[in-house]
């Protein structure tokens, strides 16, 4: 199977993985080109564990309970740019949007500009997670990605005072960082 068989074969896979997400994003470095490969991974899994601990108790974490995502490493046209862009199942969309925002900024000093937004068609948003493979190698190989559905549904057991405490903390740092 050459790369465009297997390009297309993942885009199969990836319309079962990202069923019912409604979040896309893009997350940046500050300098993605001096930003080396360990820092990065560091960094994502760094957002990944605190947005499903602001989500879910440390309990709750420990069982699996995360939220579904697919989060892929792109590399951009240098080849040495890394970014990642990432689908994600959320309750509440815009919420998440928000704390997701406040997490990345505050992940690492070097974390850069980041976009994310609700999914308005979830085709082209795992199209373009792809849009990279030809060039790069093994993107989909990304230790945050937790395709586990089962979560979303467990979310509720999970539901308190102190969730709610946890969003609420990471809204307000939004707002003060952004000026919202």
């Amino acid at each position: 199977m050459n790369r465009y068989e297997q390009q297309q074969a993942l885009n199969e896979k990836l319309e079962d993985w990202t069923l019912g997400h409604n979040v896309f994003g893009t997350l940046k470095f500050a300098d993605g080109n001096q930003t080396s490969a360990h820092r990065a991974d560091k960094v994502i899994r760094r957002f990944w564990n605190e947005l499903d601990r602001t989500w879910y108790s440390a309990a709750a974490v420990k069982k699996n309970v995360r939220i579904p995502r697919v989060c892929v490493k792109h590399l951009g046209n240098t080849g040495t740019n890394i970014h990642y862009h990432f689908t994600a199942q959320a309750n509440d969309a815009l919420a998440f949007t928000k704390v997701a925002k406040a997490v990345w900024f505050g992940a690492d000093r070097f974390t850069g500009i980041s976009d994310i937004s609700v999914i308005r068609n979830r085709q082209d948003a795992y199209h373009y997670l792809l849009h990279e493979y030809l060039q790069t190698e093994d993107t989909l190989q990304e230790v945050t990605t937790h395709l586990d559905r089962q979560s979303i549904n467990d979310a509720a057991r999970y539901k308190n005072i102190s969730q709610l405490r946890r969003i609420l903390t990471k809204q307000d740092t939004f707002n003060l960082v952004f000026n919202t």
